[in-house]
């Protein structure tokens, strides 16, 4: 039966009692002389009207920056210290498949966390130069202004093309992101990198060309002093596969609640030392560890 839906035929139901009622069971509660499935239905409706409608929907709504097409995910809770994360799809994904696919939202309602994400799909929108950077300072400005949000640094995360995304909008924006991470992700950029903030990247290794690219990519950014975790999955092609994105969730839960990193882990061997001792791991083969289940993701 659909929500909100009445009975038919209630009269075939023999609801009325035909004399006066003993003051009994079910006399106080009428439901109980239905037939059985008449009471299942009351049982089911009253647990529906006393859970299921309290529980607070998560808004969602859409809106237009730019000429380009967003998605905003609410949190459950909203002050002005919550942040904003941008979620970048695959290549021309609408930013409701995005949203759905990485399924961050109990991230999101645990730090009070906005997630958007935008539908590109025309040119080279990897590069912000191309209009989409602006678009994209457009729709966090307007949430920020929306809700009373207090300027605060954004997080990026995105797969394919929406890796391209997070690594190219992150160097031309580097002081308004707080950490970024990609997966499977093609195109770097090449300039010089000053200071760069806490990035994970992740890539199958049957993917190959996009394998070799990152490498040469992270190796560069930990020389630089950056803290890059890099984790390579044996079995993995251009797919977006759930241990990523388990990875990836756990990633960004660290840099939210403000952890230190307490142990590091070399790349090939997956020797772990404690962080006092990270000299021992060189520099662009060094891996920041903030948890044990990062560690476990990583080792796997």
């Amino acid at each position: 039966m659909k929500t909100g839906e009445s009975l038919r035929n209630p009269a075939s139901r023999r609801w009325t009692a035909t004399r006066p009622t003993a003051l009994t069971v079910r006399g106080i509660f009428p439901c109980l002389r239905m037939p059985n499935s008449a009471v299942v239905f009351c049982i089911r409706l009253c647990l529906w009207m006393c859970i299921i409608l309290p529980v607070r929907s998560i808004a969602a709504e859409n809106f237009r920056a730019d000429g380009v097409e967003f998605v905003c995910r609410v949190p459950a809770k909203v002050d002005e210290n919550s942040r904003i994360m941008v979620l970048f799809g695959g290549r021309n994904w609408p930013g409701e498949q995005t949203l759905k696919t990485y399924r961050f939202d109990a991230l999101a309602d645990k730090y009070k966390l906005f997630l958007i994400s935008p539908s590109f799909v025309t040119g080279d929108y990897w590069e912000p130069e191309s209009g989409t950077g602006k678009a994209l300072k457009s729709a966090v400005s307007r949430i920020g202004k929306k809700y009373n949000l207090k300027p605060q640094k954004l997080l990026f995360y995105g797969y394919s093309a929406g890796g391209q995304c997070a690594n190219l909008f992150y160097a031309w924006m580097p002081d308004e992101v707080e950490s970024w991470g990609a997966h499977a992700c093609g195109v770097y950029f090449t300039g010089v990198m000053r200071n760069p903030v806490p990035a994970l990247l992740t890539c199958g290794v049957e993917d190959k060309e996009r394998l070799e690219i990152s490498r040469l990519f992270l190796y560069r950014y930990r020389e630089s002093g950056g803290a890059l975790l890099w984790k390579s999955f044996p079995k993995g092609g251009h797919d977006l596969n759930p241990e990523a994105l388990e990875l990836a969730r756990l990633w960004f839960d660290a840099i939210l609640s403000g952890k230190a990193v307490r142990e590091y882990g070399e790349d090939d061997t997956r020797k772990v030392v404690p962080e006092s001792r990270k000299e021992r791991i060189e520099i662009e083969f060094r891996n920041p560890l903030f948890e044990a289940g990062i560690r476990e993701l990583w080792r796997k």
